[in-house]
């Protein structure tokens, strides 16, 4: 079987919220994405809010989850994320802990806005309690919150 790694940086790094959308994973790390920064530009009906968003930007990095996963899983979460109307894949290269540079799959908007989206407090919430429940750091809770104009705990 093959397997791919999968870079999950909004609602994705919640593992309960995940288990929902694929059940079970091969392996999840923490994980760095450089040459990005996470932006709240795109809007979401079912979280009544901006979502997570990736915009290139060189001097930045994103701190997010890559995940193991299977093809069929990969299909499942395109479903999710909105494949083709919403979100589309991007292929990116990870630093990935204890396993080094990889190749990685995530999920990007079509149409961002130009101005920010401020998020609903769920979806931040649920974005800091995956981000604690893979022990990403301090530096990740602020940057998501910075990115998100939020003060939330």
């Amino acid at each position: 079987m093959t397997e791919i790694w999968y870079f999950a940086y909004g609602w994705s790094m919640n593992k309960s919220l995940m288990k929902r959308c694929i059940k079970n994973w091969v392996d999840s790390r923490r994980a760095e994405l450089k040459g990005f920064r996470l932006v709240f530009d795109a809007y979401s009906t079912s979280w009544k809010g901006g979502v997570a968003n990736l915009e290139e930007d060189e001097s930045s990095k994103v701190y997010g989850v890559a995940y193991k996963i299977d093809p069929e899983q990969l299909k499942e979460l395109d479903k999710f994320e909105g494949v083709p109307q919403r979100a589309m894949r991007r292929s990116v290269e990870l630093e990935v802990e204890g396993v080094g540079r990889v190749k990685a799959i995530t999920h990007v908007a079509i149409n961002p806005r130009k101005a920010p989206v401020y998020p609903s407090k769920e979806y931040v919430s649920a974005m800091l309690k995956g981000a604690r429940q893979h022990n990403l750091g301090e530096e990740a809770l602020k940057t998501i919150r910075r990115a998100a104009g939020s003060t939330m705990p």
